[in-house]
Protein backbone atom coordinates (compact mmCIF):
# COMPACT_ATOMS: atom_id res chain seq x y z
CA UNK A 1 0.00 0.00 0.00
CA UNK A 2 1.42 3.34 -1.04
CA UNK A 3 1.77 5.17 3.21
CA UNK A 4 -0.33 2.90 5.59
CA UNK A 5 -0.95 6.30 7.23
CA UNK A 6 -3.17 7.41 4.13
CA UNK A 7 -4.59 5.20 2.17
CA UNK A 8 -6.02 6.23 -0.77
CA UNK A 9 -8.85 4.88 -2.97
CA UNK A 10 -6.35 2.84 -5.50
CA UNK A 11 -5.15 0.79 -2.43
CA UNK A 12 -8.96 0.15 -1.14
CA UNK A 13 -9.83 -1.04 -4.87
CA UNK A 14 -6.09 -3.13 -5.19
CA UNK A 15 -6.91 -4.92 -1.27
CA UNK A 16 -10.71 -5.45 -3.05
CA UNK A 17 -9.20 -6.95 -6.07
CA UNK A 18 -6.60 -9.25 -4.16
CA UNK A 19 -8.52 -10.29 -1.69
CA UNK A 20 -11.36 -13.03 -2.72
CA UNK A 21 -14.62 -12.77 -1.45
CA UNK A 22 -16.02 -15.86 0.51
CA UNK A 23 -18.61 -17.10 -0.56
CA UNK A 24 -19.42 -19.96 1.72
CA UNK A 25 -17.00 -19.87 4.47
CA UNK A 26 -15.46 -23.48 6.37
CA UNK A 27 -16.56 -23.76 9.80
CA UNK A 28 -13.00 -23.11 11.14
CA UNK A 29 -13.04 -19.14 10.09
CA UNK A 30 -15.11 -16.19 10.89
CA UNK A 31 -14.24 -13.97 7.85
CA UNK A 32 -15.19 -10.57 9.59
CA UNK A 33 -12.66 -10.96 12.14
CA UNK A 34 -9.87 -10.81 10.03
CA UNK A 35 -8.06 -7.84 8.14
CA UNK A 36 -7.29 -8.53 4.57
CA UNK A 37 -4.38 -5.86 5.13
CA UNK A 38 -2.31 -8.26 7.63
CA UNK A 39 -0.82 -11.15 6.02
CA UNK A 40 -1.26 -13.65 7.98
CA UNK A 41 -4.96 -12.85 8.10
CA UNK A 42 -4.85 -12.55 4.09
CA UNK A 43 -3.34 -16.05 3.90
CA UNK A 44 -6.21 -18.07 6.03
CA UNK A 45 -8.82 -15.61 4.01
CA UNK A 46 -7.02 -16.97 0.86
CA UNK A 47 -7.43 -20.32 1.63
CA UNK A 48 -10.91 -19.96 2.99
CA UNK A 49 -12.18 -19.19 -0.52
CA UNK A 50 -10.63 -21.91 -1.93
CA UNK A 51 -12.52 -24.51 0.12
CA UNK A 52 -11.88 -27.33 -2.42
CA UNK A 53 -8.39 -27.01 -1.80
CA UNK A 54 -8.36 -26.13 1.81
CA UNK A 55 -9.80 -29.88 1.76
CA UNK A 56 -7.04 -31.30 0.53
CA UNK A 57 -4.53 -29.49 2.39
CA UNK A 58 -5.96 -30.47 5.07
CA UNK A 59 -5.63 -34.22 4.25
CA UNK A 60 -2.14 -33.64 3.31
CA UNK A 61 -2.14 -34.65 -0.55
CA UNK A 62 0.44 -33.40 -2.50
CA UNK A 63 -2.36 -32.60 -5.59
CA UNK A 64 -5.80 -31.79 -5.41
CA UNK A 65 -8.64 -32.35 -8.90
CA UNK A 66 -9.19 -28.60 -9.58
CA UNK A 67 -10.95 -27.98 -12.83
CA UNK A 68 -10.19 -31.54 -13.54
CA UNK A 69 -6.53 -30.95 -13.53
CA UNK A 70 -4.02 -32.01 -10.49
CA UNK A 71 -2.69 -28.98 -8.41
CA UNK A 72 -0.38 -28.55 -5.65
CA UNK A 73 -2.42 -26.75 -3.21
CA UNK A 74 -0.22 -25.60 -1.24
CA UNK A 75 1.39 -24.04 -4.32
CA UNK A 76 -1.42 -22.82 -5.31
CA UNK A 77 -2.31 -21.19 -2.17
CA UNK A 78 1.43 -19.77 -2.47
CA UNK A 79 1.18 -18.35 -5.81
CA UNK A 80 -2.37 -16.58 -4.57
CA UNK A 81 -0.92 -15.05 -1.69
CA UNK A 82 2.28 -13.67 -3.78
CA UNK A 83 -0.08 -12.17 -6.48
CA UNK A 84 -2.21 -10.00 -3.73
CA UNK A 85 0.97 -8.95 -1.83
CA UNK A 86 2.03 -7.23 -5.51
CA UNK A 87 -1.67 -5.89 -6.04
CA UNK A 88 -1.93 -4.50 -2.44
CA UNK A 89 1.66 -3.58 -2.16
CA UNK A 90 1.50 -1.78 -5.31
CA UNK A 91 4.85 -3.51 -6.29
CA UNK A 92 5.47 -4.02 -9.27
CA UNK A 93 2.69 -1.54 -10.31
CA UNK A 94 2.48 -3.24 -14.04
CA UNK A 95 0.82 -6.39 -12.11
CA UNK A 96 -2.47 -3.83 -10.95
CA UNK A 97 -2.50 -1.92 -14.37
CA UNK A 98 -2.10 -5.36 -16.00
CA UNK A 99 -5.13 -6.99 -13.56
CA UNK A 100 -7.72 -3.40 -14.71
CA UNK A 101 -6.73 -4.17 -18.53
CA UNK A 102 -7.58 -8.32 -18.37
CA UNK A 103 -10.78 -6.81 -16.54
CA UNK A 104 -11.36 -4.73 -18.74
CA UNK A 105 -11.40 -7.64 -21.23
CA UNK A 106 -13.35 -9.78 -19.57
CA UNK A 107 -11.72 -12.11 -17.84
CA UNK A 108 -13.24 -12.55 -14.44
CA UNK A 109 -11.39 -11.61 -11.19
CA UNK A 110 -10.26 -14.93 -9.99
CA UNK A 111 -9.09 -16.12 -13.15
CA UNK A 112 -7.17 -12.75 -13.46
CA UNK A 113 -5.52 -13.86 -10.12
CA UNK A 114 -4.95 -16.99 -12.28
CA UNK A 115 -3.21 -15.57 -14.64
CA UNK A 116 -0.78 -12.61 -12.74
CA UNK A 117 0.20 -16.04 -11.05
CA UNK A 118 1.84 -17.50 -14.31
CA UNK A 119 3.28 -14.16 -15.27
CA UNK A 120 5.26 -14.73 -11.65
CA UNK A 121 5.38 -18.21 -11.74
CA UNK A 122 8.34 -17.93 -14.53
CA UNK A 123 10.42 -15.70 -11.84
CA UNK A 124 9.70 -17.78 -8.93
CA UNK A 125 11.31 -20.43 -11.02
CA UNK A 126 14.62 -19.17 -12.23
CA UNK A 127 14.61 -18.15 -7.97
CA UNK A 128 13.97 -21.77 -6.58
CA UNK A 129 16.55 -23.21 -9.69
CA UNK A 130 18.94 -20.44 -8.26
CA UNK A 131 19.38 -19.42 -11.76
CA UNK A 132 18.53 -15.66 -11.14
CA UNK A 133 16.93 -13.12 -9.15
CA UNK A 134 13.77 -11.48 -9.80
CA UNK A 135 13.87 -10.11 -13.02
CA UNK A 136 11.87 -6.90 -13.67
CA UNK A 137 11.71 -6.68 -17.30
CA UNK A 138 11.25 -10.39 -17.49
CA UNK A 139 8.11 -10.49 -15.40
CA UNK A 140 6.55 -7.02 -17.34
CA UNK A 141 7.38 -8.80 -20.67
CA UNK A 142 5.29 -11.57 -19.35
CA UNK A 143 2.16 -9.62 -17.85
CA UNK A 144 2.07 -7.67 -21.33
CA UNK A 145 1.87 -11.42 -23.10
CA UNK A 146 -1.62 -11.67 -21.35
CA UNK A 147 -4.14 -13.05 -22.20
CA UNK A 148 -2.52 -14.62 -25.20
CA UNK A 149 0.17 -16.88 -23.39
CA UNK A 150 -2.65 -17.54 -20.87
CA UNK A 151 -5.01 -18.42 -23.45
CA UNK A 152 -2.09 -20.55 -25.07
CA UNK A 153 -1.95 -22.92 -22.29
CA UNK A 154 -5.55 -23.59 -21.63
CA UNK A 155 -6.23 -27.21 -21.58
CA UNK A 156 -8.69 -27.54 -24.87
CA UNK A 157 -8.29 -24.21 -26.06
CA UNK A 158 -6.46 -23.84 -29.08
CA UNK A 159 -7.79 -20.61 -30.11
CA UNK A 160 -9.00 -17.34 -28.02
CA UNK A 161 -12.15 -16.77 -27.71
CA UNK A 162 -13.88 -15.30 -30.50
CA UNK A 163 -15.80 -13.50 -28.58
CA UNK A 164 -16.95 -12.26 -25.03
CA UNK A 165 -19.61 -14.25 -25.22
CA UNK A 166 -17.79 -16.93 -25.82
CA UNK A 167 -15.79 -16.42 -22.91
CA UNK A 168 -18.38 -15.88 -20.65
CA UNK A 169 -19.73 -19.28 -21.47
CA UNK A 170 -16.05 -20.35 -21.15
CA UNK A 171 -16.09 -18.89 -17.90
CA UNK A 172 -19.52 -20.76 -16.57
CA UNK A 173 -18.37 -24.00 -17.50
CA UNK A 174 -15.17 -23.76 -15.59
CA UNK A 175 -17.01 -22.22 -12.54
CA UNK A 176 -19.82 -24.92 -13.24
CA UNK A 177 -16.64 -27.57 -13.45
CA UNK A 178 -14.91 -26.08 -10.12
CA UNK A 179 -17.79 -26.30 -7.76
CA UNK A 180 -18.15 -30.14 -8.96
CA UNK A 181 -14.61 -30.47 -7.87
CA UNK A 182 -14.97 -28.67 -4.70
CA UNK A 183 -18.06 -31.25 -4.17
CA UNK A 184 -15.89 -34.40 -5.35
CA UNK A 185 -12.85 -32.76 -2.54
CA UNK A 186 -15.02 -32.24 0.60
CA UNK A 187 -15.98 -35.80 -0.22
CA UNK A 188 -12.85 -37.24 0.21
Amino acid sequence: MSDPARPNADDAERLAFAIPPIDDPPDWIDAALLDPADPDDRALLIRAAHPELDAAISSDPESAVVDGQDTNPRLHMALHEVVANQLIGGDPPEVWATARRLRRLGYDRHEVLHMLGMAMSGELREALQGRSGYDHAAHVAALEALPDSWERQRPGSPALPASRAAHADQGKKRRRAARAARRRNRRR
